[in-house]
């Protein structure tokens, strides 16, 4: 299928008339290449998007897939791999949706991959491995070739879905939704090697990713949301993202602690440990 070049009405949806007082927008220098799965869905990039396409520095082209827009710049090993990401992005997509026991979402997803860190920061004033700016259902990500999108996804998903939460428990459900079949091994190896903050320094409304270390954190909340998901179920961790950590007693009808002591019983029994492989530094 024909590609759709970078006119005003492809890109923006309306052409504004001319006229003396008013001065068009620029359209977004980008080409739009239908996937296969999306044939002829016309795609309207919203403001708040094109800011990212027609940031200084930055070429982009966009692939469209059903529920996605995925942009990277010409010549990237994200564009080498962009018929693997258009896959991985519908299949995480799917994953995520089944594991909040969601069955639809309705909003088209924005994805940007850059190359680096500091390309990140350039684009959006954040430096780290990814970020998620649900309000825009824009999700970005530091990226050299295929691997899992579920945990902006999640935030994404999430977030326009139940609200915004605390901290802790958006960011141990991201990991829950990206590291699942790994978590067990992981933290029980930290379990072993003593290594784990008690719950009560990590599940309250202050916890910010910045006061310990990540990979241990980051771990020890996807394990805990995993746990709370297999016992007691996503209902349950529905009430808490909306409540909060104060929320625990009321919802699961014991104290954190209560809940840490089982949780903590799961990570005594032997794992075979295996090897994480998601970046840190997410947020």
């Amino acid at each position: 299928m024909r590609a759709i070049g970078p006119a005003v009405l492809a890109i923006a949806g309306v052409a504004l008339p001319a006229c003396r007082h008013t001065v068009p927008p620029r359209p977004s220098q980008v080409s739009i290449v239908p996937s296969q799965n999306a044939p002829g869905r016309p795609v309207t990039i919203p403001d708040e998007i094109r800011q990212y396409l027609n940031k200084p520095g930055f070429h982009w082209k966009c692939n469209q897939t059903a529920h996605f827009l995925l942009c990277y710049e010409p010549g990237s090993e994200s564009e080498r791999s962009i018929k693997d990401l258009e896959i991985i992005a519908e299949q995480d997509r799917d994953t995520v949706l089944q594991m909040l026991g969601v069955e639809q979402y309705q909003p088209r997803i924005y994805t940007f991959f850059v190359n680096s860190r500091r390309q990140l920061r350039s684009l959006i004033g954040f430096y780290g491995d990814g970020r998620s700016r649900p309000m825009q259902h824009a999700t970005f990500y530091v990226i050299n070739g295929p691997h899992t999108l579920a945990h902006e996804m999640t935030h994404e998903i999430s977030s326009n879905l139940w609200g915004a939460a605390q901290p802790w428990i958006e960011e141990g459900l991201a990991v829950y939704t990206t590291e699942f079949p790994i978590l067990d091994g992981d933290c029980h190896a930290y379990y072993m090697a003593h290594k784990l903050l008690p719950l009560e320094q990590l599940v309250n409304a202050n916890w910010d990713s910045s006061m310990y270390s990540a990979d241990i954190t980051y771990t020890e909340l996807g394990h805990f949301v995993k746990f709370l998901d297999k016992k007691y179920g996503m209902k349950q961790i529905q009430q808490v993202w909306r409540g909060g950590a104060e929320s625990i007693p009321g919802v699961f009808g014991k104290s954190l602690a209560d809940l840490e002591k089982e949780w903590l019983e799961t990570l005594s029994k032997p794992v075979e440990p295996a090897r994480t492989l998601i970046f840190r530094n997410w947020d």
